[in-house]
C-alpha cells in the first residue's frame, strides 16, 4: 500500500524526497551495470562449455528419453489393461475458458493509471510543440508507456533527471507533487529489489559455477572442460548399454505377445 503524505508539505520535504530519488536511480544504474558484465560472462561461458561437450549432452538427453519410452512401454505390455489407470480428460470448453482468461489476464496493464499520469505531467511541463528535444523525449516515453509488459519504473528509468522530476505543474500543489513522487520512488525501490534479486539469482545459476571455473587460469579450465567431456562420454556410453538391453527385451515381450 502506498503511504499517504503528510498533512502539511513544505519545499524541503519535496527537495528531501527529489535527493532520494536521485540516489535510487543513482543505485538501479550501478546494479544494471554490475549484471550486464555478469550475463555476458556467463552466456559466453556457458557457449564454451557447450561447444565442448553440448552434442555428447544433446545424445545423453536422447538416450535417456528412448529408454523412459521403452520403460513405459514394457511396464504398460506387463501389466492388465483393465487395471490401468484412464487418463483424465479435460473438457473443451474448460480448456478453452482457462486459455481465454490466461490471454484477457495477459494484457492488463496494472500501472496503466501510473502510466498516464506520468504522461499528463510530462504533458504539462513540457512544450513539444516548439522544443524538438522536448518532443523527441515525449515520444520516446509516449512509446514506452503503450507497452503493458513496461513498468512504471521502466519508463522512469528512460525518463532523464531534469524539470519532469523538479518541476511542479501549476495543476499541481506541493502535496500533489510529493504524492506523485512518492509513487515515483515506491516504484524505483522495487525496481532496485528485483536487480538485486535477479543478481542474487545469477549467483545461484548453474553457470555461475562454471564461470568460476573459467576465471581460473587457461590450463585448469581446458582441464575441466576434458574432465566433463570424459564423464560425460562414460555416461552415455552406459546409456547406451541399458538402451541396448531395454531393446532386447521389449523385443522377447513383442515376440511372446505375438506367439
Amino acid at each position: 500500500m502506498r503511504n499517504s503524505p503528510p498533512t502539511e508539505i513544505s519545499q524541503s520535504d519535496v527537495d528531501d524526497l527529489l535527493g532520494q530519488l536521485q540516489q535510487i536511480r543513482s543505485s538501479i544504474t550501478a546494479a544494471r551495470e554490475s549484471i550486464a558484465p555478469l550475463q555476458a560472462n556467463l552466456a559466453e561461458t556457458y557457449n564454451e562449455f557447450q561447444a565442448v561437450v553440448g552434442a555428447l549432452r544433446r545424445q545423453s538427453m536422447r538416450l535417456q528419453a528412448e529408454i523412459t519410452s521403452l520403460r513405459i512401454q514394457i511396464k504398460r505390455s506387463t501389466q492388465d489393461e483393465d487395471n490401468a489407470p484412464q487418463e483424465d480428460i479435460e473438457d473443451d470448453d474448460f480448456i478453452y475458458d482457462k486459455e481465454e482468461a490466461i490471454t484477457e489476464t495477459s494484457f492488463q496493464d496494472p500501472e496503466a493509471v501510473d502510466k498516464d499520469m506520468l504522461l499528463e505531467h510530462i504533458f504539462r511541463v513540457l512544450d513539444p510543440d516548439i522544443d524538438d528535444a522536448d518532443a523527441e523525449l515525449v515520444a520516446n516515453i509516449q512509446g514506452i508507456c503503450t507497452d503493458p509488459t513496461a513498468s512504471l519504473a521502466d519508463v522512469l528509468e528512460e525518463l532523464p533527471w531534469g524539470v519532469v522530476w523538479t518541476t511542479c505543474s501549476l495543476q499541481e500543489t506541493l502535496k500533489d507533487q510529493y504524492y506523485r513522487l512518492s509513487i515515483w520512488q515506491q516504484a524505483l525501490k522495487l525496481q532496485l529489489e528485483n536487480l538485486n534479486r535477479a543478481t542474487e539469482l545469477l549467483q545461484k545459476d548453474q553457470r555461475y559455477a562454471l564461470w568460476q571455473q573459467r576465471q581460473k587460469s587457461a590450463d585448469e579450465w581446458q582441464n575441466f572442460l576434458d574432465s566433463c567431456l570424459e564423464q560425460q562420454q562414460d555416461q552415455n556410453y552406459e546409456l547406451q548399454g541399458e538402451l541396448d538391453r531395454l531393446r532386447e527385451e521389449w523385443r522377447q515381450v513383442t515376440n511372446s505377445s505375438n506367439l
